[in-house]
């Protein structure tokens, strides 16, 4: 008896697999009945405040970005015993086995692309993106009016770039040797001078210093810097936020700076840039956001012999 449920067992997995096999679209129908299950389980863990969740539903290789996202939401909407928002808008199976999800999210209706593969035969969270050409099957050819990126996102996407870059140069240098180098391939004082010079040639002083600073990153990095003072002794910058600093807090990669670590480097970039350029800048921090302040130099020495005569 015991052999034929064995053979009645085996003969199910067979029938079973052949179905599945002659019904693809079955097969992933499944799939995705599974994947959105996945984002169920994630709602209500997040409404309920289950911070035991937060780890079932990611990969190992993802945890360290995913739990604290998904902790920060729990606290977030179970204190306020609100519902969380999750909208499916866009569901793909991949070729290699991942599932590419676009959803909208909280309130707000953030952009959020998940991605999920399966581990141990279960799917799981292993990213996440909120930056998403919306291009979702392929396009005619030849294909020449190509999608535009927005002006802001682009400039973010370009930050992000460069600071991930930065970051594992500074890593890889300071590995092979110490970390005052490793800063200090950064300086570029000489070539800021030169190319303010060039590019910025009928303004001088203070105001050339942050004028050329606000017009270069808020083109190349979609900021929103604000030129609150500018003469030719004195000027004044004002970043909300600063935009390295921002995407610091925002981006997930690695090797990656604390935020002393990019204070630090950007104050030296900005004191030898001043240097070169005849000024000396004093700047104020306020979590994310800062107030850049320029003199030239011999205007804080006239300031200096003035407060000794006034003595």
């Amino acid at each position: 008896m015991k052999y034929v449920n064995k053979f009645s067992c085996v003969l199910m997995i067979i029938l079973t697999a052949y179905f599945y096999g002659q019904n693809p679209c079955l097969a992933q129908e499944n799939d995705e009945d599974a994947v959105r299950a996945v984002f169920l389980k994630f709602q209500k863990g997040i409404e309920q405040g289950n911070v035991d969740t937060g780890p079932q539903l990611t990969t190992k290789l993802f945890s360290s970005a995913f739990i604290p996202f998904y902790n920060r939401l729990a606290e977030v909407y179970s204190k306020a015993k609100i519902t969380f928002p999750v909208e499916i808008n866009h569901l793909k199976i991949l070729e290699d086995g991942r599932v590419k999800v676009e959803t909208r999210i909280t309130y707000g209706k953030n952009l959020f692309v998940f991605t999920l593969k399966k581990e141990g035969g279960v799917w799981k969270f292993c990213h996440f993106e909120n930056i998403l050409f919306p291009i979702y099957s392929i396009p005619p050819t030849p294909y020449e009016d190509t999608y535009e990126i927005p002006h802001k996102k682009r400039g973010f996407m370009m930050a992000e770039l460069n600071l991930a870059r930065k970051c594992y140069t500074y890593e890889t240098i300071k590995k092979m040797s110490n970390e005052k180098k490793a800063g200090d391939f950064f300086l570029d004082g000489p070539g800021y001078k030169v190319a303010m010079d060039t590019w910025l040639p009928f303004i001088e002083g203070a105001a050339q210093f942050a004028l050329f600073f606000a017009i270069q990153e808020n083109n190349f990095y979609g900021a929103d810097y604000i030129v609150t003072k500018a003469d030719y002794d004195q000027a004044e910058v004002i970043c909300r936020p600063l935009i390295e600093l921002d995407v610091l807090k925002r981006s997930s990669h690695y090797p990656k700076f604390t935020n002393e670590q990019y204070i630090k480097l950007f104050k030296a970039i900005m004191d030898q840039r001043a240097q070169y350029c005849d000024c000396e800048v004093d700047i104020i921090f306020d979590d994310i956001n800062c107030t850049i302040n320029i003199h030239r130099k011999s205007e804080i020495v006239d300031i200096f012999r003035h407060k000794k005569k006034v003595n």
